[in-house]
């Protein structure tokens, strides 16, 4: 498919060509090469990867053996190395150009699957989550992810159904209750688990599968992989004895913000101060 065979981007504000950004609005994610951001900013980025893993706090979030890591959220707030990747014209500005608009970080994360015991993560859309619990109105959001490891058919890749964001918020299940392992841990916790708290129904998603199929981007560290927050995607364990570590940004629109909402999630998951990452980084 085009959307994982783009043609390489210019390093400039505008980094995504005509026809990355058709690719991208057709099947709701592009992959762009393992040079996308440059050599020496991607080493700084795996190099402090460790320490943010390390973090202590409720923004770590472990496997349901309460050992592994499976997630850090928030390191574009606390880290400087992610704060200036976050701020790159290479990334906010690909942003800027699928959302047609100034953008910020709504959210990040650090996304770990350790090798041998990285679970899978069951089919689900993002965007319910930051139109439920965040009070964002549009889903004029878009994930972009760094590779921070080779991803590859074994170590638990992401898989999309490609088109199945185009259907916007699908049919399912809002399940009560905290998944297993986490039960006693805070309400936000729900949104943050493998067991996904807004269960897609299994008819729903063989139809579109059989309509679009299924595709996971697969490629070598420093591959830019970006997502629509409602393209249905899922991903295996991690099977094999090699991480496979991703960073992943939210950048939302500044005209698409927040609106105040009932017991918001920490700002940590949420990002509540709206400031437009420049036009000039």
């Amino acid at each position: 498919m085009t959307g994982i065979d783009a043609a390489r981007p210019s390093a400039g504000p505008a980094p995504l060509t005509a026809e990355m950004v058709a690719d991208y609005h057709r099947d709701g994610f592009l992959l762009l090469p393992a040079d996308h951001l440059p050599a020496d900013l991607l080493a700084e980025l795996v190099a402090a990867v460790p320490g943010i893993l390390a973090q202590q706090g409720p923004q770590r979030v472990l496997e349901r053996d309460a050992v592994t890591v499976r997630s850090v959220y928030g390191p574009h707030r606390t880290d400087p190395v992610v704060a200036r990747v976050s701020r790159s014209a290479h990334l906010a500005g690909a942003a800027r150009q699928l959302l047609d608009d100034e953008v910020y970080v709504h959210q990040s994360k650090i996304n770990l699957k350790a090798a041998f015991a990285g679970d899978q993560w069951e089919w689900h859309q993002d965007y319910i989550n930051w139109r439920d619990r965040d009070g964002i109105a549009r889903a004029d959001l878009v994930n972009v992810t760094v590779f921070l490891n080779e991803v590859n058919e074994f170590n638990g890749p992401l898989t999309f159904i490609p088109g199945s964001h185009r259907y916007g918020l699908l049919d399912g299940t809002d399940t009560d209750g905290m998944p297993v392992g986490y039960e006693d841990g805070p309400n936000w916790m729900a949104t943050l688990t493998a067991t996904e708290k807004f269960q897609v129904d299994r008819s729903v998603i063989r139809r579109l599968a059989e309509q679009g199929g299924l595709v996971s981007p697969k490629g070598p560290a420093g591959s830019v992989l970006m997502f629509h927050p409602n393209v249905l995607h899922a991903s295996s364990p991690n099977l094999s004895p090699f991480d496979r570590a991703m960073l992943l940004m939210v950048y939302n629109g500044v005209h698409n913000a927040p609106r105040p909402v009932d017991n918001p999630r920490p700002e940590f998951l949420a990002e509540r101060e709206i400031a437009p990452i420049p036009l000039s980084v």
